[in-house]
């Protein structure tokens, strides 16, 4: 007879392999960093549009005024004749410019002129045609001056001047300011510098002994 077929021990089957190994974190990708703040400008006051209108139409009136009267004589003594109305044509044709440039001209100049003031500069910038941006350290800064002439006092504006030391420009004008606000940028920019220079007395030891 054949002999039985030996007996096969069944096992129960192994559970999965578990890794020890820490799991990995996930990071979350790095948020981009934001812009630096960009650097806020300051407007004049609104204002000084009309101020400066009236300003620049009494140069104009004044200018055509003389030109006019320069006109009218020289016809007179010299006898232009036919040159009297060429003259009085480009007479004309400036006064239709100077009115153009009295109503259109100070609206431009205010909204190209700008200015920021931080712990560290002053920059003033303007220009229609050309642009100009002058930068002031606080380090070269000697005194400012306000000034105030009656058509400011009449619009409540004033203008802050600015003087330097070892500049090409040792002067800077800031047109444009409410009066009070002139006043307090003024004192506190003073009040600054004569932190800055104000000298610290350092106490040295005597080295003396008593006996």
């Amino acid at each position: 007879m054949p002999d039985p077929a030996p007996d096969v021990l069944a096992f129960p089957p192994l559970p999965p392999a578990v890794s020890t190994a820490p799991a990995e974190m996930a990071t979350p990708p790095a948020a981009p960093s934001d812009p630096p703040p960009a650097e806020r400008f300051s407007t004049l006051d609104p204002n000084v549009i009309a101020l400066w209108r009236l300003t620049d139409g009494i140069e104009w009136s004044l200018f055509l005024s003389v030109a006019f009267v320069l006109i009218t004589v020289g016809t007179l003594v010299l006898s232009l004749g036919m040159w009297f109305w060429v003259l009085l044509a480009g007479w004309a044709l400036a006064v239709l410019f100077a009115v153009a440039y009295v109503i259109r001209y100070p609206p431009l100049a205010y909204r190209h002129y700008a200015y920021r003031i931080d712990n560290h500069v002053i920059e003033v910038g303007h220009g229609v045609w050309f642009r100009e941006s002058r930068l002031i350290p606080l380090s070269r800064l000697q005194h400012i001056d306000l000034r105030q002439g009656p058509f400011e006092r009449s619009y409540g504006l004033a203008t802050l001047v600015f003087h330097t030391a070892g500049m090409h420009a040792s002067s800077t004008v800031l047109p444009g300011l409410p009066a009070a606000d002139a006043a307090a940028l003024r004192n506190r920019l003073l009040a600054q510098l004569q932190g800055q220079k104000a000298p610290t007395a350092a106490v040295e030891p005597t080295g003396e002994t008593t006996r």
